[in-house]
């Protein structure tokens, strides 16, 4: 075996591994007029997208072996580390005159990085580099690549709501992540959803058989031209992998901000705090609000709020009218904090009715659980969904919480 220096004394490197053999036929082509993937997505340019092929090797090191996944900011692939000798996920950004976050958070992220036991569970980036493109520059990142998203676990389960003993065991890993992003890096996600959620793998053979896989039997694509598109594996179905379900690792830092305070829109509609739809300057306890209402999609089936459509005000106005509902109405001392609340309340605190406030509390809408457990569960609930920022619970007060930390039948 040769043995490679690098000037330090006792320091040895394995030689890289060749690049693996991509078939060049097989594969089924997707009919031109189809649009798949990345084509979906809104406001989709061929020009934005990084043209990967499979086989592709980047920064002399990351080969691709085939497509994980896509979304409106980047394309995800399944890669071999010809050095170190192991799987990666490499990222790769869409070009685009919007400012990057995700390099500077994870640097700032590993600059922070302490003893905490919550920073194992935010995922880390192992490397970055630029990329020159057909018509501008891509940032790539290089991770540990992830057996799947919660989002893909609900969507393996039938019925596709998380037992109540998968949920407490994902919130204790998220709200350890959490307290580490907020108490020590001073992070705020501010986008906190299920497919942003990820399950690290805890059998590092799947993903040899993902490699293996791709050789049998190669991705479908559609071939315009130049360009050609890859499917996802959707052979790679959590389903075939539920046993080698590892932690919760929350993902995806894109939309990140560093520091305690902060103004401006953040988070998906469906899951934005008060503070930021009425204007007010907001924090960490915005990532709070977002995951109590993002239990509701993984535990109830269904969504807390109902966006009301494009007008901004009249969605506002309606998700508004749902939170008096479940909520109570906010006090006048918080609604003196931004003049934008003059639009749905009066000066005295009074609803003007842009939008109905229905005729339902928090406890009614929870349909799955009964007496002493529903009562702790909805008492943990509202230490979250509270008007107020500074009401609500920390990441690590609610990891203290009677219901997430009591036993659950059959369990």
């Amino acid at each position: 075996m040769k043995i490679f220096l690098r000037g330090v004394r006792g320091f040895t490197r394995r030689p890289a591994s060749p690049a693996r053999k991509i078939r060049s036929s097989g594969f089924a082509i997707i009919d031109e007029a189809v649009e798949i993937e990345e084509e979906r997505m809104p406001h989709y340019k061929t020009s934005v997208y990084y043209p990967v092929r499979i086989g592709d090797i980047f920064h002399d090191r990351y080969q691709v072996l085939n497509k994980l996944g896509y979304g409106a900011n980047s394309t995800v692939w399944f890669c071999r580390d010809l050095r170190q000798h192991n799987y990666v996920a490499l990222k790769i950004c869409i070009n685009s005159s919007i400012v990057n976050r995700e390099v500077e958070v994870f640097k700032h992220i590993a600059a922070t990085r302490s003893k905490h036991s919550g920073a194992s569970y935010v995922r880390s980036m192992q490397d970055s580099f630029e990329i020159k493109g057909p018509a501008s520059v891509h940032q790539c990142l290089v991770q540990e690549p992830m057996l799947a998203s919660l989002y893909d676990l609900q969507c393996a389960l039938n019925p596709k709501s998380l037992t109540e003993a998968l949920l407490k065991s994902a919130l204790q890993y998220i709200f350890a992540g959490l307290d580490y992003l907020h108490s020590e890096a001073h992070v705020v996600h501010t986008d906190l959803q299920a497919k942003n959620i990820m399950l690290a793998c805890s059998d590092p053979t799947v993903f040899k058989e993902w490699e293996r896989m791709e050789e049998e039997e190669p991705s479908p694509r559609k071939v315009d031209g130049d360009q050609v598109i890859y499917k996802s594996r959707q052979d790679f179905a959590l389903r075939k992998y539920l046993q080698a379900i590892g932690p919760c690792m929350i993902a995806d830092l894109g939309m990140a901000r560093i520091g305690k305070q902060h103004e401006g829109f953040i988070q998906p509609e469906i899951y934005r705090a008060p503070e930021v739809m009425l204007c007010m300057p907001w924090g960490s306890a915005a990532d709070i609000w977002n995951i109590g209402v993002m239990i509701w999609d993984l535990f109830e089936e269904g969504h807390m709020f109902s966006p009301g459509g494009d007008n901004r005000k009249i969605s506002n106005a309606r998700m508004l009218g749902e939170m008096i509902a479940l909520l109570g109405p906010p006090s006048q001392e918080f609604l003196r904090r931004a003049d934008e609340t003059l639009a749905y309340w009066n000066h005295e605190g009074q609803w003007k009715g842009f939008a109905e406030i229905p005729d339902y509390s928090l406890e009614d809408c929870e349909v799955y659980l009964e007496g002493e457990n529903k009562k702790l569960f909805m008492s943990f609930m509202r230490k979250m969904l509270q008007w107020e920022p500074e009401k609500r619970a920390t990441a690590r007060e609610l990891l203290q919480d009677e219901w997430l930390n009591s036993s659950t039948k059959g369990v």
